[in-house]
């Protein structure tokens, strides 16, 4: 799949001109203090145990490591992608009247990105970047795992010995107050109030095959979220606390919150902008699945580049939550998370996430991006995750199919779909 570069502004029509210049404004936030170190990198540049000080600061600390031990890569040249039109005109339409509540919550927010324009002096950056990340695009709707061969989640945990299981699942995300394309729009007439619902089913081993999770996220700052499981060996459907959010989405190493890297309730949270920094990422994968050897996450044969991010640091105001300290890394052009990194009580570091990207068309044919591949490790007990989860969006799901209706046709033996 080719992606054309950027055209010079000269070359664009006055109108033209102006969106381009809207999209600068949007997706080109203040640069604050860059900080680590931000190599001159060149496409076709080898990177591995003779230059990994290249790369310091720029990948997290596990698998600067392995570059260290004799991982080796190539940098190629960066992709160059454009934001949906529909996001871009409902940012222009909407933003101007989006404000933050006493909790922290948005205010007269409708649809697009809530804070295009941001202030380098605002002592609320770091929340307003925290929501423009939480209302990137995500599409309508999407089936995570409904572009890959086999139309579901292929993961794979992996031991520190090498050892490794498979345990597939399929995820359905709606947002139903956030519509760009599909009608009902901008919001489902009754889900007002609601900012996503997630169904989550576990399909292989058989031993946890229809092991069905209810999320709905509320935008209700002091109203939790409702999660419900359908358990298949009880052949019951259990309320679960919002303490479920920590505990680890067995066998692998992600938990609730991991999802999309950061998946918490922004105003539970505590945000401060750390800088603009330059990352390794890689925003076209190659493979998907990315080759890799067995028993270990890496990819023998992905190229990275070399992308603009905000790295974020999120503490919890809850202090007996999992992740005292967690900081992702922000790409400037798409909007989404290419490392995230967290540590434990004892501060000491604890997981590192990595996403890669694809693009992926919508059923108009438009290319837009979709998360790839994805690998967390646990740096402490050396077991890591690995999935591949690539979105198929805008499939137009009833808003129904989220609902304790369907857990218990789960447990009478149907399907979702």
């Amino acid at each position: 799949m080719k992606f054309k570069a950027r055209k010079p502004l000269s070359n664009f029509s006055g109108s033209d001109r102006l969106r381009a210049l809207s999209l600068f404004l949007i997706f080109i936030f203040f640069s604050p203090k860059s900080y680590g170190a931000e190599a001159d990198l060149k496409p076709g540049e080898t990177i591995g145990p003779q230059n990994w000080q290249k790369v310091q600061g720029m990948v997290g600390e596990n698998l600067l490591n392995r570059i260290k031990a004799g991982y080796t890569f190539q940098i190629k040249e960066p992709k160059i992608y454009h934001p949906l039109k529909e996001y871009v005109e409902a940012t222009e339409k909407y933003s101007d009247k989006v404000r933050l509540g006493p909790s922290g919550e948005l205010l007269n927010y409708v649809v697009g990105q809530p804070f295009p324009k941001i202030d380098p002096g605002d002592p609320q950056i770091g929340l307003k970047i925290a929501w423009n990340f939480f209302w990137r695009w995500l599409g309508d709707d999407y089936k995570t795992g409904g572009a890959t061969k086999e139309g579901k989640i292929n993961r794979f945990v992996i031991e520190r010995d090498g050892a490794e299981r498979r345990a597939d699942l399929v995820s359905y995300f709606l947002f139903p107050r956030t519509r760009y394309l599909l009608n009902p729009k901008p919001v489902i007439p009754g889900y007002e109030n609601i900012d996503y619902m997630q169904l989550r089913v576990d399909s292989y081993p058989r031993d946890e095959s229809g092991t069905t999770t209810l999320e709905i996220r509320y935008d209700d700052p002091k109203k939790a979220d409702d999660l419900y499981i359908y358990i298949p060996s009880i052949r019951r459907i259990r309320r679960a606390t919002t303490t479920q959010r920590c505990q680890t989405l067995a066998p692998s190493e992600f938990n609730l919150d991991d999802i999309n890297s950061f998946n918490g309730k922004i105003t539970d949270f505590n945000y401060k902008l750390l800088g603009s920094k330059k990352m390794l990422a890689n925003m076209a994968q190659a493979n998907l699945p990315y080759h890799r050897k067995q028993g270990d996450y890496l990819p023998l044969d992905e190229k990275w580049e070399v992308v603009d991010t905000y790295a974020l640091e999120i503490t919890p105001k809850d202090s007996s939550y999992c992740y005292p300290r967690k900081v992702i890394h922000i790409n400037k052009m798409t909007g989404d998370n290419v490392l995230a990194q967290m540590w434990d009580k004892r501060g000491e570091y604890w997981k590192e996430l990595i996403g890669f990207f694809t693009p992926v068309k919508l059923p108009d044919g438009r290319d837009v991006w979709s998360v790839g591949d994805v690998s967390i490790v646990n740096v402490q007990n050396g077991r890591s995750t690995i999935v591949t989860a690539t979105r198929a969006y805008n499939r137009g799901y009833p808003a129904s199919m989220w609902s304790l209706a369907t857990l218990q046709r789960m447990m009478r033996g149907e399907s979702i779909e």
